[in-house]
């Protein structure tokens, strides 16, 4: 599954943004917590980015959560593919990922609930930073 419209154009909107691979963005005058989001990984017909909350506990930056995104460059889709939630939950999944030029799902039922959580988060977001 793939981003919703109003979710890719969110998502779309925060890559435009990057500066070196790289954004902390907060315009919500410290009310929410900013997002930060980094282009991690390319080939010839994907970019990786990683899209976080974070927060310090005991010097250590905590993601609450962070999820990675396949981007299609022909498509111009974006295939949710990670979580990672610290803290009180610990979890980590991955429900995505690249092998050469092509994306597996590995579990079609938790890309499904990535993809589901995304589009919420990603409209969360949007209002919250004023997108």
């Amino acid at each position: 599954m793939t981003l919703n419209s109003t979710a890719t154009l969110t998502l779309n909107k925060l890559v435009e943004k990057l500066n070196d691979g790289y954004l902390k963005l907060n315009c919500s005058d410290g009310a929410f917590m900013s997002v930060t989001v980094e282009q991690i990984f390319y080939t010839n017909k994907h970019k990786i980015y990683s899209v976080a909350h974070y927060y310090e506990q005991n010097g250590d930056l905590m993601a609450d959560p962070e999820m990675c995104f396949i981007f299609d460059l022909q498509e111009k889709v974006f295939t949710p593919s990670y979580y990672k939630q610290d803290g009180y939950l610990g979890r980590e999944q991955e429900s995505a990922f690249l092998v050469g030029d092509e994306i597996i799902v590995n579990d079609l039922k938790l890309q499904a609930d990535h993809t589901r959580f995304a589009n919420i988060w990603l409209r969360n977001i949007k209002q919250q930073q004023n997108l």
